[in-house]
């Protein structure tokens, strides 16, 4: 299935955007975003977001001045329907669902990838319970991964609820207590039975249905993660699928998280202390890095806190785990989950193309999750937190001084953390050895 924006009124008039696969969609005046329209006075620099899962498409409006309506109705956020129409300044988008040999006719084609497969009018059943799925339950489009006939692996709504409450079994291991739950699934402490190690046991639901192809290629990427062995990343040890979800085993680290830290003592957490943390953070990245590894999400969550004979250590969580499960559209709408923990700590260039991701992200993450830890505040003002305003914010907005939020802080610590959050990658330290010999001389 794909999801095909037609622009019927306005500027670019009879030209048709098309997506295929988890995508994000802005329209605006600015120049950096999707489908500029700077001649249009009447629409906001970043006035709408569009995400799409196909066959499932979402619209938010980014704090626009004038509005974003859908079937004349002024909206905030919104499901999107076929034969919806999208009204913003002088543009008027109609969407439409359709298969991909449907299509006809000139196009321009907005961030598309491979053209999405499906299986063949087989019967889908539950990989827990084995019940089939209803008609209309499943969306069969797999993307480009495995043969059209493959058959997806789902689960049912029940067996899914189960999954969210209560620990489903996983071969050779048993679930002891749970330590933590998000977006990305939940994490229990787990024994491993043959050899009564304690590791961290993550399980997760896909949002949606997936081919067996999809799923060992899912497998396979994260089985790669196992190569980086560092002090300072969580160790990787095995993962598998089994119900209709995936379960992954990690170091069990026996400690609390930088989030849970920068909370208790919200702007009095150790400034020497956390530049500790953040180079540590800093020392993972580096070797993660030198091997061709993005983590994609550093954020004060996915940092937690060890220890050792030398004091707290800082290990870096989840690599990779974020990019191939989303990349391979296990994933739901991000933007409506997960993404809000996120969005705070993420460059502004990812929000515009989260598949194509560079290193110097993950810097400017840490320099964000860095001022958090410090200030214990976001780089933007708290009150626009949430809804489209933040992501208007992100796109558009220099933080704010951190000396404004902890006056204490050095001027020359104020001045790393501001090259560290350069809106252009360009601007910012080459590398995270660079960043981290920047923040050294206040450790």
């Amino acid at each position: 299935m794909q999801v095909i924006l037609d622009v019927v009124h306005g500027p670019r008039k009879g030209e048709m955007f098309v997506f295929d696969r988890h995508d994000t969609f802005i329209v605006g005046r600015s120049p950096y975003v999707h489908c500029a329209m700077p001649e249009d006075s009447a629409l906001s620099r970043d006035h709408f977001l569009i995400e799409v899962h196909p066959p499932r498409c979402e619209l938010r409006d980014l704090g626009s001045t004038n509005g974003t309506f859908v079937n004349d109705q002024k909206v905030d956020r919104v499901r999107l329907q076929a034969g919806d129409r999208i009204s913003a300044g002088q543009s008027v988008f109609l969407v439409r669902f359709e298969a991909p040999e449907e299509l006809s006719g000139p196009l321009t084609v907005a961030k598309t990838t491979t053209v999405a497969l499906g299986p063949s009018r087989q019967v889908i059943y539950c990989a827990g319970c084995g019940i089939s799925a209803p008609p209309g339950s499943v969306s069969t489009e797999m993307g480009s991964e495995g043969d059209p006939g493959e058959a997806p692996y789902w689960l049912c709504d029940l067996c899914r609820g189960e999954s969210a409450t209560t620990p489903q079994p996983v071969p050779n291991y048993t679930a002891i207590r749970e330590l933590g739950r998000g977006g990305m699934g939940i994490v229990y402490q787990a024994r491993h039975n043959p050899t009564g190690r304690m590791v961290a046991l993550k399980l997760i639901v896909p949002e949606s249905a997936a081919t067996r192809t999809a799923i060992d290629r899912f497998l396979r990427e994260m089985s790669v993660i196992s190569q980086l062995k560092h002090p300072n990343i969580v160790e990787w040890l095995e993962q598998g699928m089994t119900r209709g979800q995936f379960w992954f085993t990690m170091e069990y680290v026996e400690g609390t998280n930088l989030e849970a830290i920068a909370n208790a003592e919200k702007g009095r957490y150790p400034i020497k202390q956390a530049c500790r943390m953040a180079s540590q953070v800093l020392k993972g990245l580096a070797h993660a890095h030198s091997h061709g590894f993005v983590h994609r999400d550093i954020k004060p969550e996915n940092i937690l806190i060890g220890s050792s004979a030398a004091g707290a250590v800082a290990k870096i969580s989840d690599f990779g785990l974020a990019k191939s499960f989303r990349g391979l559209g296990l994933s739901g709408l991000t933007f409506s989950g997960e993404m809000r923990g996120t969005i705070p700590f993420m460059p502004p260039e990812q929000m515009l193309d989260f598949k194509t991701v560079l290193p110097s992200a993950d810097l400017y993450s840490t320099a964000a999750t860095l001022y958090y830890l410090i200030s214990g505040q976001f780089i933007y003002d708290e009150e626009s937190e949430g809804g489209g305003d933040l992501i208007r914010t992100l796109l558009e907005e220099a933080p704010v001084p951190i000396r404004k939020r902890r006056p204490d802080v050095p001027h020359t610590l104020a001045a790393v953390l501001e090259k560290g959050l350069a809106r252009q990658s360009s601007e910012r330290y080459p590398t995270a050895d660079d960043l981290r010999r920047a923040i050294r001389p206040f450790c």
